[in-house]
């Protein structure tokens, strides 16, 4: 793939493309980017020009911008596709959810639309093989958002958010309704009093929250049922590591959204093993000489897909190396002792023994290893004792 970051714009209003330009060469003048007035012109120009993403306005009068994207993912599925369109509500988000790997509401900043090409640029980075690309870019119902987790996000968009919105929307896929249930009623969540309804328990974990769960538990519905076992483990492997991050970051102090963040994270950390336990998509074995596994890449990809923060992507990505990271943080930290703790329960030896791996260099590099061996300590104990 060329280093030159490479765009493709599609409206067939010139002022709107004339305005574009003007923005985009002022802020984005490192990128090659080319305007077309007709889906025809562009798509003419793809082999050729092989964009990193192309963006297009739905109220085409030569195609309906979906139906152009669609012809962009079977020509080119590697291609980031974005659609602007006018007021994003949950039944155009949900309609368009299979086709549009982002959505901009019109009208918008120029911010959004630089921190658009930022997102491109850094999807460009991961390390994910060309070949890979096109098989995520060619499957229809992922890395394309589940349905469920497109709607609610777009809800949660709007200034003023009902939680009574949001438990219905949720309340459309009654398998991951039931999930959240059970999760917002275990008492790892510190909460005594049941809840049975929906909006008692979207109250109970809070709206960015249950937004992350819809999103776990919908990937994990769309797994072949040849699969189920292995996706089994794998899901019960992401809850438990999310918990113990959970309760380690606070066991460290940490505010609610950076626990929150640990607790999701950790939910995420195995998406790209979840992805190659389907039949979507075919992974080669690793090459041990790297700082990260195509499985951890892949995740990454995905989560920078769907427009998660780049710290997490980040962490995500070398969470098997994370003192090999351009930026070290503590999140990346707590989800790597979350991992060795887990692995340690499995194996039947202490987190704190030199077999775990636990990387005490790199905490203390982050002034966490005091509160770790601490916690350690505290939770390798509780455990004996309830055993």
């Amino acid at each position: 793939m060329s280093n030159t970051p490479k765009a493709i714009f599609v409206d067939d209003d010139l002022n709107t493309l004339n305005s574009l330009r003007r923005v985009l060469r002022r802020h984005c003048n490192d990128w090659d980017i080319e305007y077309c007035q007709s889906p025809a012109a562009a798509l003419s120009l793809m082999s050729e020009f092989s964009p990193w993403i192309v963006v297009s306005e739905k109220r085409i009068c030569e195609m309906d911008g979906a139906d152009f994207l669609h012809l962009v993912s079977n020509q080119s599925p590697e291609v980031v596709r974005v659609l602007l369109t006018g007021a994003i509500t949950s039944e155009v988000a949900l309609d368009l959810a299979d086709i549009a790997h982002m959505l901009i509401a019109k009208p918008f900043k120029p911010e959004s639309l630089i921190e658009l090409l930022h997102r491109a640029k850094c999807l460009h980075e991961l390390p994910v093989s060309p070949v890979m690309r096109k098989q995520l870019g060619s499957i229809k119902r992922i890395p394309v958002l589940p349905r469920v987790y497109a709607r609610l996000t777009s809800y949660l968009k709007n200034d003023m958010v009902d939680l009574h919105e949001v438990a219905r929307i949720i309340s459309h896929d009654s398998t991951i309704m039931a999930k959240i249930i059970q999760l917002a009623n275990s008492s790892f969540f510190g909460f005594s009093r049941p809840v049975s309804h929906p909006h008692e328990a979207v109250v109970r974990l809070g709206q960015g929250l249950v937004k992350n769960l819809v999103l776990f538990f919908g990937i994990s519905k769309q797994c072949d049922i040849t699969d189920i076992k292995l996706r089994d483990e794998l899901l019960a492997q992401a809850m438990h590591i999310a918990m113990i991050s959970r309760q380690l970051s606070a066991a460290c102090g940490c505010l609610f959204k950076e626990t929150n963040d640990s607790f999701v994270l950790g939910l995420l950390h195995n998406i790209g093993s979840l992805m190659s336990s389907m039949s979507f998509i075919k992974i080669e074995a690793n090459d041990d000489t790297t700082d990260y596994c195509e499985e951890n890449a892949v995740g990454a990809y995905l989560l920078a897909l769907w427009e998660f923060d780049e710290e997490l992507v980040k962490a995500v990505l070398y969470q098997n190396s994370p003192q090999n990271s351009d930026v070290i943080t503590p999140l990346c930290c707590r989800l790597h002792v979350a991992k060795v703790v887990n692995n340690a329960q499995k194996n039947g030896i202490s987190a704190l023994s030199e077999a775990s791996g636990l990387n005490y260099e790199l905490l203390q590099s982050q002034g966490l290893h005091d509160d770790v061996v601490l916690w350690i300590n505290q939770f390798e104990s509780e455990e004996q004792g309830e055993n």
